[in-house]
């Protein structure tokens, strides 16, 4: 992967990992890369899926250049990544239409999609400011997207 970080390095381009719980995809091999590269914004995609996410939102506070993804990932998480780092160090994400086309809404079970919070309650939860960052600002910031 050497190779990919250096040209990101080079091109300012983030890097997006999926990060579970196993030995491949754990965050520490994010972090141990985000120490190498300090240059580089790693953003890990699930903060540690089927965890408890705390290795990873832990990791964040080691490394400034290592963010998170909300990608099946509770709201509780979130809220204490917003409330420990701000709300510049996460991106939403959702990894849709991965359950089907009703992602947002529901589960192949039918219960109710976690998202529904990230729509819903989640805007009286946190300030305007630090929503618009989670859905917006902080990934167009990340990608160098710029609206006109």
């Amino acid at each position: 992967m050497y190779p990919y970080f250096e040209l990101a390095q080079k091109y300012n381009l983030p890097i997006i990992v999926h990060t579970a719980n196993d030995e491949v995809a754990n965050p520490l091999r994010v972090y141990e890369m985000a120490c190498r590269y300090p240059n580089l914004i790693f953003i890990m995609a699930h903060m540690g899926l089927e965890t408890d996410n705390k290795l990873a939102v832990d990791l964040m506070g080691k490394a400034p250049n290592l963010y998170a993804d909300t990608a099946w990932v509770p709201i509780e998480t979130t809220l204490e990544i917003i409330r420990k780092y701000g709300s510049e160090r996460v991106v939403f994400g959702s990894d849709n239409p991965i359950d089907g086309l009703d992602t947002y809404f529901c589960n192949p079970k039918g219960e109710p999609s976690l998202y529904r919070l990230y729509f819903g309650e989640l805007k009286e939860m946190i300030s305007h400011e630090d929503y618009a960052n989670l859905m917006e600002q902080t990934a167009s910031k990340i990608f160098g997207i710029h609206k006109s």
